[in-house]
């Protein structure tokens, strides 16, 4: 669905671009090819400048335009039309041009009704019910949009997850505990799919980011078990995703990677991660350790206040919608609770009467006797940089987070507790919108924009400036690189960049050598940096991983899943 919708933009785009005065029309209809295969036909017909008979066959080159030359009279790069066609037989489909100058263009994309869908691709064979009887019948005859019913009703239908082994998807019933793979290595894939079954569960796989978000919305999985480096984008952001969405955030997920991102997992709400190459007693853990998570039906936090009113406060704030809580004033009866029972999640003051709550910190990490909770600290002031460094020297064995209202600690406590939000008292579920709403990632953030196309730039400083953040901009590697030096990054000093947005294809020094060049910097080694690139194509992760990108997105960049990569890249300071 995501290219279906990068190809039809790329080419909606081109004709507005190229038609001054006039129309631009799209006209969808569904057909069947000569050899029986359902398809999809979306002609999109424009009045502009047309294209000589000699260009056409060029424009589907890289970096050509309608003229047939390489610089940029209307702007872009000359990638689009290049990589819409290859998109289009990817999916088993093609573009086609029909083309005069000074009357118009038709570009006609064609795709079968449903991927990987059996026969030939869809330009094989006439078509039953052509959408137009001639190439340039409506040049010169604006008319409404035509969808046809069936069209609408297909697109209106749940996105088809690709199926990449045999797994329980067409069996599940409503009263099966299906659980969710998302994994793009077909034999671990399969493996996981038989330890599934094994606990009871039926098990469906999806094989990348977008299929396992799609098949949540379509199966309503009960748990999660999600690969890390998935083909499109980066797991940690499906997490991001899955748990900023109220209507998901309560599913278990346990991360599978062969990359340690175990913190940063586990402060987006993760239950467990697990290293790979992972034995299958490990994976059996993590399944029993879900099933222990679904089957319980009290969620468990310890308070840690040595202010009796505050104590109350908390109480009355966490203490419904099926929660218990356990509330302590020292130090000492924290780790006698810690040691007597187990706790989804620890609300702690830093200032306590015996000894402080840095001291409680260690004490619990230094010792195996305790549980180690999720901790999330309580305090009516911003942490100073060197209480932000003495927290993290815990990290390794326990989740810190703060929490400066009853919005933000309402929301954290409800990530670590796997409940579901509808069935909390509205008044708490108002306050966990609010909390979201006021997601303070990218407050003074700065990010560094490395954009040639001042319409990205526009485009992106729109949208990421009213939440806070302060953007840079360089128009091309050499300006990002130059940037960096005059700012340093914000682990060094006040006002330095904290993550980098980086596109691929710029002039004088593109992407890859930027970022080649930003990660021979030993200062620069764990500077967040975004690749984004218009390409798309199979291998364009690791081409970015590889020169040193921390993740990489596609354009057209879609807004939820860029503010879900900033979220999970960015540092914290």
């Amino acid at each position: 669905g995501q290219r279906l919708q990068q190809v039809l933009k790329n080419l909606v785009s081109n004709a507005v671009k190229f038609t001054e005065q006039g129309t631009v029309q799209l006209i969808v209809d569904a057909l069947t090819s000569a050899d029986g295969v359902a398809l999809v036909r979306f002609c999109v017909i424009d009045t502009g400048v047309g294209i000589a008979p000699e260009h056409q066959g060029l424009i589907f080159e890289a970096f050509r335009q309608a003229d047939g030359s390489t610089h940029r009279k209307y702007g872009g790069t000359g990638l689009g039309l290049s990589i819409s066609r290859e998109l289009s037989r990817l999916l088993g489909g093609d573009v086609t041009l029909h083309s005069a100058p000074g009357v118009g263009s038709t570009f006609t994309l064609t795709v079968p009704r449903f991927l990987g869908a059996p026969g030939t691709t869809a330009t094989h064979g006439p078509a039953s019910a052509p959408v137009v009887s001639a190439p340039l019948r409506a040049f010169g005859a604006p008319a409404p949009v035509q969808i046809s019913a069936q069209v609408s009703a297909q697109i209106a239908a749940p996105i088809p997850v690709a199926k990449i082994v045999d797994d329980d998807r067409d069996s599940i019933t409503p009263t099966d505990r299906a659980i969710l793979v998302v994994e793009d290595d077909a034999v671990f894939a399969h493996i996981l799919v038989e330890l599934g079954r094994e606990r009871g569960f039926k098990v469906v796989v999806a094989p990348s980011a977008e299929d396992g978000i799609a098949a949540v919305h379509a199966y309503h999985p009960v748990g999660i078990l999600l690969d890390v480096r998935l083909p499109d984008h980066s797991g940690l952001t499906v997490l991001d995703r899955l748990k900023r969405n109220s209507a998901n955030r309560h599913i278990p997920v346990h991360m599978i990677s062969a990359e340690d991102h175990v913190q940063q997992a586990l402060e987006l709400g993760a239950l467990g991660y697990t290293l790979k190459p992972v034995k299958r007693e490990e994976l059996l853990r993590a399944l029993q350790r879900m099933e222990q998570k679904l089957e319980q039906t009290m969620g468990r936090v310890l308070v840690v206040e040595d202010s009796a009113h505050q104590r109350q406060a908390i109480e009355a704030l966490l203490g419904q919608g099926g929660v218990s809580v356990t509330s302590v004033a020292t130090a000492s009866d924290a780790l006698a609770a810690l040691h007597a029972a187990t706790f989804d999640c620890m609300v702690v003051d830093l200032t306590l009467p015996d000894f402080s709550g840095y001291q409680l910190l260690e004490r619990m990490a230094a010792d195996e006797r305790y549980s180690h909770p999720p901790v999330i600290v309580h305090t009516g002031s911003s942490l100073g940089r060197d209480e932000e460094q003495r927290l993290r020297q815990y990290s390794h064995s326990i989740i810190i987070k703060g929490a400066r209202s009853p919005e933000r600690l309402l929301d954290e406590v409800m990530l670590f507790l796997h409940q579901v939000e509808a069935k909390l008292p509205l008044d708490r579920q108002r306050m966990l919108r609010e909390a979201r709403n006021r997601d303070a990632a990218l407050e003074g953030r700065r990010i560094l924009l490395a954009e040639d196309d001042v319409r990205n730039v526009f485009a992106l400083t729109s949208v990421l400036e009213p939440l806070g953040a302060k953007m840079v901009i360089a128009r091309n590697g050499r300006e990002a690189l130059a940037l960096l030096d005059k700012h340093g990054i914000a682990s060094d000093q006040s006002g330095g960049i904290d993550m980098v947005l980086m596109d691929i294809m710029m002039p004088e020094m593109d992407g890859f050598a930027a970022m080649r060049a930003i990660r021979e910097r030993p200062q620069w080694q764990l500077l967040p940096i975004i690749a984004l690139t218009a390409k798309a194509m199979k291998d364009d992760q690791q081409q970015c991983i590889a020169a040193g990108a921390s993740d990489y997105m596609a354009k057209p960049i879609d807004v939820e899943k860029l503010l879900s990569l900033l979220r999970v890249w960015m540092r914290k300071r």
